[in-house]
């Protein structure tokens, strides 16, 4: 008798992304292989075989490649280079090495939607050191957002400076190297829609969450679902987001996030391609989350329904600011008994200031009555010194 999922997915990277992925195949019993740089990661205890190396090494993902039908990536700092060779003797990675590559730089990301026509904010990239030489009078506001082109991630690599700090020189002090100078979308809504490709080209997005984010660490604070944006706007954000991944011709999961202007306009801000802060919601409020989506994805299946079940929000709990290391979560008793409260902890066994530790999602009729709760819920959810 043929019996239905035998491949096995390889995910290079093991935090909570590549968790919650694996714990969505659970139910199909679908094998996972994990590369990561220490079994101190919240994959470990899931993965059927876990390669200990660097996500740079070439050697270390080949092997990964070895004892794996398909190749997904839970984190964008990777070696580029190796899946493009992996792609070259035949292995499935997804989403692919060439998409990898543009999204990898922040300057090339810019530049790849300027030169598709995908409306986006004005920029220029420059070395850090000549940045006071950018012509800053074409950005209206009097802030600058300046970001590193490599290696950021998780509101790391990103500054919001005065235009007069860019003048007099401030962008080397915060960064060395190549960088994106951008214009400050005042007062702005953060939005996100997570686009699903599937490998025939049949394609599906979620409906779209508004996001509001720390201002602190630039990260989300928490998102929530529906979005209040009118349904016409909702439409054309999704088409944008839509767009962006028929020209990268990309395969698998995307998270385009997205600006929404006071005049209305909307800008692609950022693309991730794999599963994304901005859709852990998706878990519990729809019937297909992000995460079975990929996984449909992976093993070319179709590709699931998209729909909300209830309003929802999806509130982050990261780590306070005066606790390092061993912890105690204070307040679960307050979650457990709260109808229509989800908590998903993401296993790591230290607290750092601003880490992402967990996420909760609170579903209700009434999406006002959630945002609610949640923030009830984020004032008892806390990393406290044992």
């Amino acid at each position: 008798m043929t019996q239905p999922f035998k491949n096995t997915i390889g995910i290079i990277g093991g935090g909570q992304l590549g968790k919650m992925l694996i714990e969505s195949a659970l139910p199909w019993n679908v094998s996972f292989n994990i590369l990561e740089q220490s079994q101190d990661c919240p994959s470990f205890r899931y993965a059927s075989t876990f390669i200990e190396g660097s996500l740079m090494d070439s050697s270390k993902i080949m092997e990964l490649a070895e004892i794996s039908d398909v190749i997904t990536y839970e984190i964008e700092h990777v070696n580029v280079e190796t899946l493009k060779a992996l792609e070259a003797k035949g292995k499935t990675v997804i989403p692919a090495a060439n998409i990898l590559e543009i999204i990898q730089n922040k300057g090339t990301q810019k530049s790849f939607y300027k030169d598709n026509e995908l409306n986006t904010s004005k920029f220029e990239i420059v070395d850090s050191s000549d940045a006071e030489q950018v012509d800053l009078t074409k950005y209206s506001s009097e802030k600058i957002v300046v970001k590193s082109c490599t290696g950021g991630y998780d509101g790391k690599g990103v500054a919001i400076l005065a235009k007069s700090d860019v003048m007099n020189g401030k962008v080397s002090d915060v960064f060395k190297g190549q960088v994106v100078v951008e214009e400050y979308i005042e007062d702005a809504k953060e939005l996100s829609v997570i686009v699903c490709r599937s490998r025939s080209g049949e394609i599906k997005t979620f409906p779209i969450v508004e996001m509001e984010f720390d201002p602190k660490i630039n990260l989300v604070d928490y998102l929530f679902a529906p979005s209040s944006i009118e349904a016409e706007t909702a439409e054309i954000a999704t088409e944008l987001a839509k767009n962006s991944i028929d020209k990268l011709n990309g395969v698998g999961i995307f998270a385009v996030e997205l600006f929404l202007t006071k005049s209305g306009e909307c800008l692609i801000n950022e693309i991730a391609p794999r599963p994304h802060n901005s859709g852990h919601h998706t878990i519990e409020a729809c019937y297909t989350s992000q995460y079975e989506q990929l996984i449909r994805i992976m093993l070319d299946l179709p590709l699931g329904d998209t729909s909300l079940i209830s309003p929802a929000v999806m509130t982050n709990i990261l780590g306070a600011n005066d606790v390092t290391g061993d912890y105690n979560l204070e307040g679960l008793a307050d979650l457990a008994k709260t109808k229509g409260a989800y908590l998903h902890w993401y296993n790591k066994t230290v607290t750092k200031p601003g880490r992402k530790m967990g996420h909760f999602t609170v579903l209700d009729e009434s999406l006002d009555s959630a945002i609610a709760t949640s923030k009830f819920l984020r004032e008892k959810l806390k990393t406290v010194k044992p």
